[in-house]
C-alpha cells in the first residue's frame, strides 16, 4: 500500500526546496538590478563632471577667441539654452520616449531568459 504520510512529507519538502529556488532567483535578480542602478548612477556622475569640465574649457576657448571671460560662458550657455529648446520641442516624441524606455530597461532588467 502506499504510505500517505511519506507522500505528503516528500511533496511539503519539494515545496519547501521550490520556494527556497525561487527566494534565490529573486534575489539574485534584486541583486542585479541594484548593481546596475549603481552602475548607471556612477556613469551618471562620471558624465556629469566630464559636461562641467568640458564645458568650463570650452568657454575658455571661446573666451581666448573673442578676448573676453563673460563672453566665451555666454556663448557655452547659449548652447546648452539651444540644446535645452531642441529637447523641449522633442519631449512628446513617442519614438523617443519608447526607444528610451527599451535602452533603460534592456541596461537595468538584463535577466535569463527562460
Amino acid at each position: 500500500m502506499i504510505n500517505f504520510s511519506e507522500l505528503i512529507n516528500t511533496i511539503k519538502k519539494l515545496v519547501e526546496i521550490r520556494v527556497k529556488i525561487l527566494i534565490e532567483e529573486i534575489k539574485d535578480d534584486i541583486s542585479t538590478v541594484f548593481t546596475r542602478i549603481v552602475v548607471l548612477i556612477l556613469m551618471l556622475i562620471t558624465s556629469l563632471f566630464i559636461l562641467l569640465f568640458g564645458s568650463i574649457a570650452l568657454a575658455f576657448y571661446f573666451a581666448a577667441l573673442v578676448e573676453s571671460t563673460h563672453v566665451g560662458f555666454l556663448v557655452v550657455g547659449g548652447i546648452y539654452v539651444f540644446i535645452l529648446l531642441i529637447l523641449f520641442m522633442i519631449r512628446n516624441s513617442l519614438s523617443l520616449q519608447t526607444n528610451l524606455k527599451r535602452s533603460l530597461g534592456n541596461f537595468l532588467f538584463i535577466f535569463k531568459r527562460k
